[in-house]
């Protein structure tokens, strides 16, 4: 228990224990720099440890035994000194004890002629700090005060004035402390300032502060850089000057790789988008210049191969990133058939479900996100904002992709700027339409995924030194030795699944969603289309919908299930057929402009027609009833009456021959008859409309 060398606290003091016997020790007190060593009996400090009062602690000398100072420095030579001068004493025991250890020292100083004192000093110091030649070395690293700041009133330290006038001022605590309000105000900030800016700002503090000093009797800018420069540490410069998400993406130590957190293929995977460098034109028409297309890229982290992409016009979204998502998931050969290049699934292996996927925290806010993790079982990670070291592995799978067309392809970007006065415009030179750029890119990938050796691959040590850092062979190999393997999908589910949803309402005409009606096979069989009061619908269903295509949803007819209904338009909201849902929206919005529009337009007619039907009461209640008959008697006579205005109005309406008055009507020439024959045409009226009012002719 008790070993030589050992540091023990005490009552608050710590000592060194320099020699042990059977019954005791030998210790010497090393927070101080007087006193000599005492015995203590060992079974009085065992007792002491038992209490707690005496406790083992760290020894502050320890660094001493790792120094090897150069030959010829002072401090070997020192060290040497003082060696020769007690080697003697410390090679017998006898030292540690006070009658044998004043002999010893008396015998050693008249043969050395070094003084006791000066011995005592030397022993003192080696057995405070372990006892080893390395104890004997001087302090003087602790000269001088070094970092201290000095007030000098006599004399001035540093380089003197030469060519400007009047003497170097002497730095006090007052100047100090203006030198430094003044650099933490002014440098030790994100704003880029400059050390002479920051100088100039003191000098016109140090004036205000002093408006009796003339030029000469400010600090020199050389003293105020030197004041910068010792104060402060680069690292703390580094921090305090650049923004927080600079520095920790790009300047703040890194501590490991992302390849060690991915345990195999499929373990880990990495989403993320970049606007691609050039500017592309449509594939019918070349003089249409549609701008720059938008790149998703999964790649698989242990591995580094891409296993899934997006590739076309769409801003980056929550909608996009799940296609890139989804297409990692499901067999790529029919994409890269569509574009000419025959592969095997072996070719591109990775099918299936990973079991994380980091993305920016902005795709993975929608709330559909969570049906990735619930309905599909992904564990999603979200990388902090403006942290693309976060996803590193495809951010710099970004740079490559891109660098293997810039040199070649018409239409690049360059720079920060669209052009200078006498240049051209790069995006005036677009030539390469979006199919030919899909194309490309999709070969760049199988090139990357199948060949593309990776010279700083961080190999984990149990990859053979065989297995090439190609993402083909090390998917393969991590397929058969690491842990996992990416789990089955249906690809088409997961593609509804992972579609944006909106709650929508059901009638009787439909299922309505922004306004647009769907009807389908299975709402029909489910009655709720019926028009009856005892018909029970849901309320509160989500439908997905894909926002490329409003001829259909896909309505989730039990909560919580990935049960789903594929509803068509129906002939209601046929106008928006074939449109995208963000065209339906303007459709809809120039729609209520035209209606409000119309609005306008018929407010004052209504205004009107309401004035015209007030007018109307106005004259014909004006002076009051004035009828001379009774209520009873006026209405016996209401079917009389009609039948006299119906009569009337016949009369009034009847169609009469147009003739032309300058001409003689034709001789009428009566036909005799008897008098009981009559040809009048029959009048039948009275059957035809269902008149009660008059009786039959």
């Amino acid at each position: 228990m008790w070993r030589v060398n050992d540091v023990v606290e005490y009552d608050n003091k710590r000592y060194r224990i320099l020699f042990v016997e059977s019954t005791r020790l030998v210790w010497l007190c090393i927070d101080e720099n007087k006193g000599i060593p005492t015995s203590e009996y060992i079974d009085v400090l065992e007792d002491l440890v038992a209490s707690g009062q005496l406790i083992r602690v760290d020894d502050p000398f320890a660094e001493l035994q790792v120094l090897t100072p150069e030959e010829d420095s002072s401090d070997y030579k020192h060290r040497e000194k003082a060696y020769q001068a007690i080697k003697d004493i410390i090679s017998d025991e006898k030292m540690y004890f006070k009658k044998e250890r004043a002999a010893l020292l008396k015998r050693v100083a008249e043969e050395s002629e070094v003084s006791v004192p000066t011995l005592y000093k030397y022993l003192r110091r080696y057995w405070q700090r372990g006892q080893l030649k390395n104890a004997l070395l001087p302090d003087f690293k602790n000269s001088g005060a070094a970092g201290k700041p000095r007030n000098f009133k006599d004399k001035t330290p540093g380089q003197r004035r030469i060519h400007s006038p009047g003497n170097t001022v002497p730095l006090n605590d007052d100047i100090r402390r203006l030198f430094r309000r003044t650099i933490e105000t002014v440098l030790l900030n994100d704003k880029n300032m400059s050390v002479s800016y920051a100088y100039r700002k003191f000098a016109s503090a140090y004036k205000f502060a002093n408006p009796d000093a003339s030029e000469e009797q400010i600090p020199t800018y050389r003293q105020f850089q030197h004041f910068y420069l010792r104060e402060y540490e680069k690292t703390d410069k580094l921090i305090a000057q650049t923004p927080v998400t600079n520095y920790r993406k790009d300047v703040r130590p890194l501590h490991g790789t992302a390849t060690e957190q991915a345990l195999g293929p499929g373990s880990r995977y990495e989403i993320d988008a970049t606007i691609a460098d050039i500017y592309l034109v449509d594939d019918d028409d070349s003089e249409k210049v549609i701008g720059r297309p938008t790149i998703y890229m999964v790649i698989d982290v242990f591995s580094r191969m891409v296993t899934g992409f997006y590739i076309g016009v769409d801003n980056p979204s929550y909608v996009v990133a799940m296609k890139a998502l989804t297409s990692s998931f499901g067999d790529k050969t029919e994409v890269c058939k569509k574009f000419g290049m025959d592969i095997s699934p072996e070719g591109w292996p990775s099918v299936g479900l990973p079991d994380v996927v980091l993305a920016d925290r902005g795709e993975l806010m929608s709330h559909q996100a969570q049906y990735l993790i619930e309905g599909l079982g992904v564990r999603l990670e979200s990388a902090p904002p403006r942290r693309g070291d976060a996803k590193g592995i495809v951010e710099r799978f970004f740079k490559t992709i891109q660098g293997t067309f810039k040199p070649y392809l018409p239409g690049v970007v360059e720079g920060n700027r669209i052009k200078k006065h006498g240049e051209s415009d790069y995006r005036a030179e677009a030539k390469i339409s979006m199919n030919d750029f899909t194309e490309i890119m999709l070969n760049a990938i199988i090139n990357h995924n199948l060949h593309k050796p990776m010279k700083k691959y961080d190999r984990a040590a149990d990859i053979p030194e065989e297995v090439p850092s190609v993402p083909i062979h090390l998917w393969n190999w991590g397929i058969q030795n690491r842990v996992g393997k990416l789990r089955n999908v249906d690809v088409n589910l997961a593609r509804v699944v992972l579609l944006p949803r909106k709650k929508v309402t059901v009638s009787e005409q439909g299922v309505k969603l922004w306004g647009l009606t769907y009807t389908g096979r299975e709402l029909i069989e489910a009655g709720w289309m019926h028009r009856d009061s005892s018909v029970k619908r849901p309320k509160g269903l989500m439908a997905a919908y894909d926002p490329g295509s409003a001829n259909h949803i896909y309505l989730f007819p039990e909560v919580g299930k990935k049960l789903f209904w594929t509803c068509d338009l129906s002939t209601r909201s046929r106008e928006f057929r074939d449109l995208t849902w963000k065209q339906v929206w303007e459709r809809q919005q120039i729609i209520k402009g035209a209606h409000a529009k119309a609005e306008q337009g018929y407010a004052p007619k209504a205004r009107e027609l309401d004035q015209l039907i007030e007018d109307k009461v106005k004259k014909a209640t004006k002076g009051g009833s004035g009828s001379k008959s009774s209520d009873a008697e006026r209405i016996r006579n209401i079917k009389k009456n009609k039948a006299e205005a119906r009569e009337q109005e016949r009369r009034d309406t009847a169609v009469r021959p147009e003739r032309d008055n300058k001409k003689e009507p034709a001789k009428v020439v009566p036909i005799k008859h008897s008098n009981d024959e009559t040809y009048d045409y029959p009048d039948y009226l009275s059957e035809l409309f269902g008149d009660d009012s008059e009786p039959n002719s």
